[in-house]
C-alpha cells in the first residue's frame, strides 16, 4: 500500500514553519468578519462530548525515500531494478527461514545491483542486531539514515540497539524521531514508552480533540455548534471553511491547507481559555498548549498534535532541522522527566 504523492506534494508547500508573514486575526476581528458577512452564522452550545478521531490505520510505510529537488523535498517509492528485486526477494525468504548468513549475502547483492534500495541497509543492520553485533548494526542503521533520513524503521531499530547498549539518551532521540516519522504506529508507541520508562520520562498519551461541529444549511446559513471553551477555535474554523474569499485573503489557495489556519484557530482558543480563566492543568491538551505557547513551540504543537495524526505522511516533508525541532518539542514540552 503506497501513499498518494499528490497529498505529500501539496503539503510540502504548507509545512514550512516560517511560511507566511500574513497577520493573524484576533477573536474580536473574526467576529467582526462574521457580522459583516453576507452569510448568516448561527452559534449553538455543543451538548455532547465528541470522541477522539481514530487515526490508528493511517500509517506510513517503509518502502519510500525522498530526494531534494530544488527547494522541495520529493518522496518516491523504492523500486528495485529487476536484478535487485530478485535478490531482495531471496533475501527476505532466507530471513523468514532464519538463514541469516544467506539473507545477509542477498541483501548485499541487492545493494550491489541497485544502490537506491536503501531499505536493504536497514535489514542488514537488523541482522547484525539479531546477532548482537551492535557496532555493525549501528553502522548500517546510520548508513540507512544518511541515505534516507525518513526511514522510520532505521531510527526505531537504532533506538533498540542503543537501549541494549545502555545508551539511553541516544535511544530516546532516535525513538522520538521514529515516532514523528510514523505518528500513529502502535509498535513505535510501545517501543517509545519502554525507552521512556528507562529514561524516567513521562509521556501522557492524549489526542487533540476539538469540541465543535460545523454545518451548512440549504439556505447557505452556517451552523457553528461548540463547547464554550472551544468556541473561539470553532469560529475561526467556520470562517476559514465557509467565508467567501477569506482563505484566499490569507494567501492560501481554495481547497488548500496552510499552517496559518491552525495558528489562527489555536491562538483564538488560547485567548478564549485565558479570558475565561480556565485552569489549563485540568486538560492535557490545554496544559501542553499553554506550555508550547509560553516556550514558542506553537508550530511544533500544531504539526505533532493536529497535522501528523491526520496526515502522517506530512512528516516526510519536514526537513531534518524541523524534525529535530519537533523532537525538542516532544521532549521539552510534551513530556515530563
Amino acid at each position: 500500500m503506497h501513499m498518494k504523492r499528490n497529498v505529500i506534494t501539496c503539503l510540502s508547500l504548507v509545512l514550512s514553519l516560517f511560511l507566511t508573514a500574513q497577520e493573524i486575526h484576533s477573536p474580536a476581528e473574526i467576529i467582526k468578519i462574521m457580522e459583516a458577512s453576507k452569510l448568516s452564522y448561527s452559534i449553538k452550545i455543543l451538548e455532547k462530548k465528541l470522541e477522539c478521531q481514530d487515526y490508528s490505520k493511517r500509517l506510513n510505510y517503509h518502502d519510500v525515500y525522498r530526494v531534494q529537488d530544488g527547494d522541495q523535498l520529493k518522496t518516491n517509492d523504492i523500486k528495485p531494478n529487476k536484478k535487485a528485486a530478485s535478490f531482495l526477494s531471496k533475501a527476505e525468504k532466507y530471513f523468514q527461514l532464519n538463514e541469516l548468513d544467506s539473507a545477509l549475502a542477498f541483501y548485499q547483492y541487492t545493494l550491489n545491483a541497485d544502490s537506491t534500495v536503501y531499505t536493504a541497509m536497514t535489514y542488514i543492520g537488523q541482522i547484525y542486531g539479531i546477532r548482537k553485533d551492535y557496532p555493525n548494526a549501528i553502522l548500517w542503521y546510520k548508513k540507512a539514515i544518511r541515505k534516507n533520513y525518513i526511514d522510520y524503521m532505521a531510527h526505531w531499530f537504532l533506538a533498540d540497539i542503543y537501549t541494549s547498549t545502555n545508551r539511553v539518551n541516544d535511544a530516546v532521540d532516535e525513538i522520538v524521531i521514529a515516532k514523528i516519522l510514523n505518528r500513529n504506529n502502535p509498535r513505535i508507541q510501545n517501543a517509545m514508552e519502554a525507552i521512556f520508562t528507562k529514561a524516567k520520562i513521562h509521556y501522557e498519551d492524549w489526542c487533540f480533540n476539538p469540541q465543535y461541529e460545523l454545518g451548512k444549511n440549504a439556505d447557505s446559513s452556517i451552523n457553528v455548534t461548540a463547547d464554550e471553551k472551544w468556541l473561539g477555535f470553532a469560529l475561526v474554523k467556520a470562517v476559514w471553511e465557509y467565508e467567501p474569499g477569506y482563505r484566499e485573503s490569507m494567501g492560501v489557495a481554495k481547497n488548500n491547507y496552510a499552517i496559518i489556519e491552525d495558528r489562527e484557530s489555536i491562538l483564538s482558543l488560547y485567548m478564549g481559555l485565558t479570558n475565561s480563566k480556565t485552569k489549563f492543568n485540568k486538560d492535557p491538551q490545554f496544559k501542553v498548549l499553554k506550555k508550547a505557547l509560553d516556550e514558542k513551540f506553537m508550530d511544533p504543537y500544531i504539526i505533532y498534535e493536529i497535522i501528523l495524526p491526520k496526515t502522517p505522511s506530512a512528516a516526510y516533508q519536514l526537513s531534518e532541522e524541523v524534525i529535530n525541532l519537533m523532537k525538542e518539542y516532544v521532549l521539552k514540552i510534551r513530556c515530563a522527566k
